[in-house]
């Protein structure tokens, strides 16, 4: 008879209080959960349990069993999330456990605390936010003063390794392992022996990639079978699927592709008896690969379109990147380019918005080896910046070598494109010349920065470009024959001359007042968002950042003047369509110019609801200066 059916029978006494009551629903619940019994662990806890993320009724418990409640619910919301592919449900997950352990903390409760964040830390990593998870296992390791509390260590040393491995510090990740190898072998606990031998195999796994180590193959397989018998004798389906998953995966990498089918075979069948929606996934991402290898490509699509259409359900972001990154792949071998070109920097901006930096870095690395051809030679350099960032750290030899690779095949493209123009001849050189257009072009800067710098007066912009008389440059500006009529929209309107000196200086501070162009950015990538506000203060615009569209909405409904808005879709709080169909139905919105500069595939859905113009983030960045002009010169509010 398990922990959980013997407690349950003692559930059954009427002279129970609310509280004694509470609280063994909570250490039924605690079993369930730990067998992977994650429906039944949600009934056991009955009225506690109010839905996934939702905070429990702690009326008439005392403090220990509200801050037990508060675990058990936040961290059962985290497994449903993750089973079940219920979006936000693990920042839900976060903000319930850590309000048990400020619980925990105000009545003195050290082992409790440790074991929140155990919790708290596997949350973190399931949003893919690896280095935070490892400040929380580290942080529970330090707090752990209890010595008898063996198992609830070797617990958090587990999962401390597999965020070590996955974040690509495989070393770091065996040294924890190997240590405790004694205490897992002594160990009786079935549960806790698998757990160690699926890990290490993990790691031998990633090892072997890495170090060019075929002797860690033979020990990994070693290692997941001897994990599958564990988990069947803990009765644990969940984790025994996930022994298999990983054998079926490990065999794939080393070419065993049929074998390979047979274990994820059975990894799918086991995660589709506990209904593990976010597991079968994973499968199915591995399955994919599986069938790419093999040229199976129709299969290999249709199989990673499951498992993305499920993944971008939940709030597992470092899975989801990973997906989509293969899903990339195999749309490129399809000829889907374009598609597959979004969908990679689609994969390395939520893998890295997420913190997985090596999910993101290999994403770019997918991009610039799948579509090197396509990409010109701007977008392929910053790939290629932002990937050797973001994989600076990384101990993987094969990641290290593809990134390698990719800078010798920029290296290579720029100096063959550099031997090309050495021999072009003086006829191709000239072809198509146009002087006066040229020079009109570097006039054209030059004027709008002194119309800027002028504050738009045409007098103080003339004296700026040395120009003899103001009448010069006002003629550059007619609106019917002038040169650069397009930059009239920098220039004050002329006032008929006044006899007051004093009105005359009023008039002056009011038209300077009003020549500062405001423009709202709301975008929640700090990059990105300094990248544009730099490039359009240089021009002499203020720009406004805004990071929540929540805050974003509440400053468009506001009575603030905005000359022109420019939205990322994908925001916390509201997203960019939201934000600009709200400000075409507001009368002071609807002649205001919005750009929408983001990576989502919305252009269609951005042009109805009344956007301007649609910039493809990173790419577009470049053309956001000419589209903002061209608004700002369109618009009569200006």
């Amino acid at each position: 008879m398990t922990l959980a059916e013997t407690l349950l029978k003692q559930l059954e006494n009427p002279a129970l209080s609310r509280n004694e009551r509470a609280q063994l629903q909570c250490q039924i619940a605690a079993d369930f959960e730990h067998r992977g019994e994650y429906e039944s662990a949600r009934d056991a806890l009955g009225e506690l349990w109010q839905g996934v993320g939702k905070r429990p009724a702690l009326e008439g418990l005392s403090e220990l069993t509200a801050a037990e409640v508060l675990l058990r619910v936040g961290s059962l919301a985290g497994w449903l999330g993750s089973v079940q592919q219920i979006g936000e449900a693990q920042e839900k997950a976060k903000d319930l456990i850590t309000e048990s352990i400020t619980r925990f903390q105000a009545i003195g409760e050290p082992t409790r605390i440790v074991a929140a964040q155990c919790e708290l830390g596997f949350c973190y990593r399931r949003a893919g936010a690896y280095d935070d998870a490892r400040v929380v296992y580290q942080e529970a390791l330090k707090g752990l003063t209890d010595i008898s509390e063996k198992e609830l260590r070797a617990k958090i040393l587990l999962r401390l390794a597999i965020v070590e491995s996955i974040s690509g510090r495989y070393n770091d990740a065996l040294h924890i392992l190997t240590d405790e190898t004694q205490f897992f072998e002594e160990s009786t606990n079935d549960f806790l022996k698998g757990k160690f031998h699926n890990d290490l195999g993990c790691v031998l796994t990633n090892l072997s990639t890495a170090e060019h180590r075929p002797d860690y193959i033979d020990r990994a397989i070693i290692e997941y079978t001897a994990a599958s018998y564990h988990f069947e004798q803990a009765e644990h389906t969940s984790y025994r699927a996930s022994a298999e998953h990983n054998l079926g995966y490990l065999l794939y990498t080393i070419g065993r592709y049929e074998e390979a089918h047979e274990h994820l075979n059975s990894a799918r069948s086991l995660f589709a008896d506990v209904q593990n929606k976010g597991r079968i996934a994973q499968v199915d991402e591995a399955r994919a690969r599986v069938l790419l290898a093999q040229g199976r490509l129709p299969a290999a699509e249709s199989a990673i379109r499951e498992a993305v259409r499920v993944l971008s359900k939940g709030g597992e972001q470092g899975l989801l990147a990973e997906a989509l990154t293969t899903q990339g792949r195999i749309l490129s071998k399809r000829g889907n380019f374009i598609e597959s070109v979004n969908t990679l920097r689609r994969a390395a901006d939520l893998a890295e918005e997420a913190g997985a930096v090596e999910d993101a870095g290999r994403a770019l690395l997918s991009l610039m080896e799948e579509h090197a051809d396509r990409l010109n030679e701007h977008e392929l350099l910053e790939a290629y910046e932002r990937a050797h960032n973001l994989l600076k750290e990384t101990q993987d030899a094969e990641t290290i070598t593809r990134l390698r690779a990719s800078a010798m095949r920029i290296v290579s493209d720029r100096r063959a494109s550099l031997s090309q123009k050495r021999v072009r001849s003086v006829v191709d050189f000239w072809a198509n010349f146009d002087l006066n257009e040229r020079v009109r072009t570097y006039e054209a800067r030059y004027v709008r920065r002194a119309l800027i710098d002028g504050e738009g007066s045409v007098t103080r912009a003339a004296r700026l470009l040395g120009l003899r008389h103001h009448a010069t440059l006002t003629y550059m500006l007619d609106a019917e024959q002038g040169r650069h009529k397009d930059l009239a929209y920098l220039r004050t309107p002329p006032e008929p001359r006044k006899q007051s000196i004093i009105n005359r200086k009023s008039r002056r501070r009011t038209r300077t007042k009003a020549r500062i162009i405001t423009i709202l950015c709301v975008e929640d990538y700090q990059v990105v968002a300094d990248a544009v506000k730099d490039t359009l203060e240089e021009l002499g615009w203020t720009v406004e950042l805004c990071a929540d569209g929540t805050e974003a909405m509440r400053k468009i409904e506001s009575k603030e003047h905005y000359h022109l808005l420019i939205l990322d879709n994908q925001l916390p709080g509201k997203d960019g369509l939201e934000l600009a169909r709200r400000a075409r139905q507001l009368p002071h919105r609807r002649r205001t110019p919005i750009i929408m500069l983001s990576a989502s595939d919305v252009e269609r859905d951005a042009l109805r609801v009344g956007v301007n113009a649609f910039l493809r983030k990173p790419q577009d960045i470049g053309r956001l200066s000419a589209t903002v002009t061209r608004l700002l010169t369109k618009n009569t509010n200006v």
